[in-house]
């Protein structure tokens, strides 16, 4: 699921839990109905500070919202096969773990 999909699933969600509509959720942010359908059914993408104006009508943090509740009880697994035989793998290896740390600082600190 993307991350744009997780947003719409947790916005669609919290309004059915609360059981708020469409309308209510543009009268709080400040846009037509319309574009609220158009956002939860991605033919427009939820641009940030909307997606920031959302969770505070929804009393809910940024993180919350785009967080994928499955994925809290899962950890990721990496498995890599083979042997690093040489000093360029070995290196190749190192690029690798630098790039997926990066990945994770870079996308925790956007929440």
């Amino acid at each position: 699921m993307s991350s744009n999909q997780i947003l719409i699933h947790n916005i669609k969600t919290w309004l059915e839990d609360h059981q708020k509509s469409h309308q209510w959720l543009a009268q709080e942010i400040g846009v037509s109905k319309a574009m609220i359908g158009h956002m939860l059914n991605e033919s427009r993408v939820i641009q940030p500070q909307r997606i920031v104006d959302i969770a505070h009508a929804l009393g809910v943090s940024v993180k919350d919202l785009t967080s994928d509740a499955s994925m809290k009880e899962e950890r990721m697994t990496v498995e890599l096969r083979g042997t690093l035989s040489n000093r360029r793998s070995k290196m190749e290896l190192e690029r690798l773990k630098f790039a997926v740390e990066d990945y994770i600082g870079l996308k925790g600190s956007r929440l």
